[in-house]
């Protein structure tokens, strides 16, 4: 049975994702940033579609669809660690926190709004 405390961990996964993308922008780049970027993503994905299997929720394959488009992006990034120049790691970071931004407050805010309606709470 999922609790509406619970949700506390989905905010705050957001803000350390978010904390992340902001460190593409420290110069010099590390492109160790990817890796954990990746790392991370990967067990919040993973913590929300256990969240919506369990609650039967009816986005689930669409919410799944963009993690794993974001899966797909960020892994091509990381596999392809060549140079990364002042334009590149701008444009890097506009796209990761852009994307970020519009799928927590799109699509994670109906999930979290299904979730606070679930009699399964």
């Amino acid at each position: 049975m999922i609790k509406t405390s619970e949700l506390v961990w989905q905010d705050t996964q957001h803000q350390i994702l978010f904390k992340l993308i902001d460190q593409i922008k420290e110069e010099p780049f590390d492109y160790e940033i990817l890796n954990k970027l990746q790392l991370y993503a990967e067990h919040h994905f993973c913590l929300e579609e256990a969240y919506m299997a369990e609650l039967n929720y009816p986005q689930a394959e669409a919410h799944i669809e963009a993690h794993d488009r974001f899966r797909e992006e960020l892994a091509s990034l990381v596999e392809t660690q060549g140079n990364m120049d002042s334009a590149l790691q701008e444009a890097l970071f506009l796209f990761l926190s852009k994307w970020l931004k519009l799928h927590v407050f799109g699509i994670d805010k109906e999930l979290e709004t299904f979730v606070l309606t679930s009699k399964l709470k």
